[in-house]
């Protein structure tokens, strides 16, 4: 009997799949962070909850977790778990997160499932590479917008993935001489961080460390008082900052560190200051300056980070101007 109501059920799920008008089902406010009801896959009504887990009152981050009681027993199994690193919980023989997406909405709170139709191919690239540089291990994770995660553990090779839209979450990359590198990227656009379009059928490349661009903003413009904060950033052309990027052992070393000099923009060149930053503030932390109140208009700030056989020195350099500064030969319109 067991057998038959689980063949039965994932008759049911399978079926449910090629149906994407599944109605939205209302859901009722157990707690602050807990949303129960109903959900339809087929025709058939399944016992769902879903829990905000980093209490943001969304109920579809990153964190949060939904549940389904696909066999009717009055106790819920994990569908997906959106904030695991690795591969999703298995329901029944299958990776229930690669079936399913979930559309939720508000005042008042509906969702339903929506299956997910064909499964497309992906292909890891490393451009920036250096051509002697051999690495002995990769370990990529992308992530979709429904909270699919799929691992990458080679470069140029197709690997199956389910249709959707995806980002990098994380990468580990060592090299043959021992050095690793572990690089996390946080979502700082949600309109362009999905940026790897799966399609089905289709191989898509995906650059892994692809347009990341060293910049910097100046915080505060206090030469009288002898300061000068910059925040530095690493931000991806398609809106990941680089949150985390650990070289080596778990101790940071020079190359896990960016490097920068506020140089006089003269012929000499001179170097009012260095300093150096780390990623211990969930990025890269601020750099203050000491400019021994000095009021030169025209001062550099110059970048420096290795990242090694991952792409060499990146470099950046931006003019620091005081307020009020004019080039040469210009008047302040008045």
């Amino acid at each position: 009997m067991t057998r038959l109501l689980g063949c039965l059920v994932l008759a049911a799920v399978f079926t449910g799949m090629i149906n994407a008008s599944e109605p939205f089902s209302p859901l009722r406010a157990e707690d602050v962070d807990r949303l129960r009801g109903r959900v339809s896959i087929d025709g058939r009504e399944f016992a769902m909850e879903l829990v905000d887990r980093d209490q943001d009152g969304v109920f579809a981050g990153q964190a949060d977790r939904l549940l389904i009681d696909f066999d009717d027993d009055g106790r819920l199994h994990p569908l997906r778990e959106k904030y695991a690193t690795n591969r999703p919980l298995r329901l029944r023989g299958f990776d229930a997160a690669e079936h399913f997406e979930l559309q939720l909405l508000e005042n008042p709170w509906r969702a339903r499932l929506i299956p997910i139709q064909g499964m497309g191919s992906v292909e890891a690239r490393l451009d920036g590479l250096q051509e002697d540089a051999v690495l002995s291990k990769l370990t990529a994770t992308l992530v979709s917008k429904s909270g699919i995660h799929r691992t990458i553990d080679s470069l140029h090779e197709a690997i199956s993935i389910p249709v959707g839209s995806y980002r990098p979450e994380e990468v580990l990359i060592e090299a043959n001489d021992g050095r690793y590198w572990a690089i996390g990227f946080r979502n700082s656009d949600i309109n362009l961080a999905y940026s790897i379009e799966i399609t089905k059928d289709q191989l898509t490349p995906c650059e892994l460390l692809g347009g990341l661009n060293l910049t910097a903003r100046v915080a505060a413009r206090d030469y009288f008082k002898g300061k000068l904060t910059v925040l530095p950033s690493f931000v991806t052309d398609t809106g990941l900052t680089l949150v985390d990027c650990r070289v080596g052992q778990l101790e940071p070393s020079d190359e896990s560190r960016l490097v920068a000099s506020l140089v006089g923009n003269d012929d000499a060149q001179k170097v009012v200051d260095r300093r150096s930053s780390g990623f211990a503030c969930g990025s890269l932390c601020p750099l203050v300056f000491e400019t021994h109140d000095l009021i030169d208009p025209q001062m550099d700030l110059v970048l420096k980070f290795d990242i090694g056989p991952l792409g060499g020195v990146i470099r950046h350099s931006a003019p620091v101007r005081s307020t009020g500064y004019q080039p040469p030969g210009k008047t302040i319109k008045r």
